[in-house]
């Protein structure tokens, strides 16, 4: 159970106020700051300052801020671990984002279930903004993240290198071209998927680092179920960039084809990630292997 101080400190990070982080807890305003200048005292430093009459974090508030998060989600293993000594099962419960989740993991989830059968297993699916605040917040206790994240927060391990290509029907003119620049593509309506979709922020980093943007597409329609853009991409609705692993049976099969774009290649890492100093270390080191070796006999 978390020292109320730490209650106190995570309401002001969340509520960017002393005021409203009394409101959330049910305290008074001077209690909350007798707890943060308590914390302050203990740990020698000032985790808070005002700039242009804003509450913010200084260096040391927001590192510190990070380890009670881990320490918050922590607990929540423990309270799990806790709760399964007498039991027969123990819980197991992960996440994976959306390309991962549907694509990646279907083919190997019957043998991860058949190998750790003594585990409760829920996995969820989800965007990438999703799946990292679950893992901060303690409902899952690793995840498995195609998109960008900030690795310093996480203890990473390298699932896989993904591909990140362009996907169009069958047919389209593009795929008669000899070669197909990023310019050729400024005529065509782009499908992309949501807001916090870790696709989504790959395409747009890639764009950015090459002077590009969405804006310079003739057209730009946002979906946000990969299933859905691949029957848009069919029907010759538009061309969409996603991750290989979501598209190979549909370019097997010859209901999608793969346009090659000389100065716009993209890969991606698929990364194993859960929180630092945490108590489940050796269980992560058995799923990691687990899911590492099936990519292995997949190739």
């Amino acid at each position: 159970m978390l020292d109320i101080r730490m209650e106190s400190f995570l309401a002001v990070c969340r509520n960017k106020s002393y005021t409203k982080a009394s409101e959330e807890l049910c305290l008074t305003q001077p209690a909350i700051t007798q707890h943060i200048q308590s914390l302050e005292r203990h740990y020698g430093s000032r985790f808070f300052e005002y700039s242009n009459r804003q509450l913010r974090f200084t260096k040391a508030g927001e590192l510190f801020y990070k380890y009670v998060l881990n320490a918050k989600a922590n607990e929540q293993i423990i309270l799990q671990k806790l709760s399964e000594i007498n039991n027969a099962k123990k819980t197991l419960k992960f996440a994976a984002t959306l390309t991962i989740g549907e694509f990646t993991l279907p083919p190997i989830l019957s043998d991860f279930m058949n190998t750790f059968e003594e585990y409760n297993i829920t996995m969820y699916v989800d965007n990438t903004r999703t799946v990292l605040r679950m893992l901060q917040d303690g409902e899952i206790y690793f995840a498995l993240v195609e998109g960008l994240f900030k690795k310093s927060d996480y203890d990473t391990k390298l699932y896989k290198i993904a591909p990140f290509i362009l996907t169009a029907p069958v047919g389209h003119p593009l795929t008669s071209k000899e070669v197909v620049l990023l310019d050729d593509l400024k005529d065509e309506t782009i499908i992309i998927r949501e807001s916090g979709s870790g696709s989504r922020e790959v395409l747009e980093r890639g764009l950015y680092d090459k002077n590009h943007s969405l804006g310079d597409f003739k057209n730009i329609i946002e979906i946000g179920n990969v299933n859905v853009i691949k029957e848009m991409v069919k029907s010759g609705i538009g061309l969409s960039f996603m991750y290989e692993d979501a598209v190979r049976e549909e370019i097997r099969r010859k209901e999608l084809t793969e346009i090659k774009i000389a100065d716009f290649i993209i890969e991606r890492e698929f990364n194993f990630i859960y929180l630092k100093n945490d108590i489940m270390q050796s269980d992560y080191d058995m799923f990691f292997s687990f899911f590492k070796d099936r990519v292995k006999h997949r190739r």
